[in-house]
């Protein structure tokens, strides 16, 4: 996609950033008042300040992402 047509390329991107914004806002405010930070992190299979970075990040509580 990137060769033949690259808007259609960063267009699609952004799309999936989107999604994955909307879909990942609720979803992390909901597992930040669910578990704790080591909780998070396992079940996303990371270590504890990459969850906390990524819970920031969806939860839109970091002005850093």
């Amino acid at each position: 996609m990137a060769k033949s047509s690259p808007v259609t390329g960063v267009r699609a991107a952004r799309r999936l950033e989107v999604v994955a914004e909307r879909v990942g806002y609720w979803a992390a405010r909901n597992t930040a008042s669910d578990l704790d930070t080591a909780q998070a992190a396992t079940h996303l299979g990371l270590d504890e300040h990459a969850a906390r970075k990524l819970m920031a990040c969806f939860g839109r509580w970091s002005p850093h992402c």
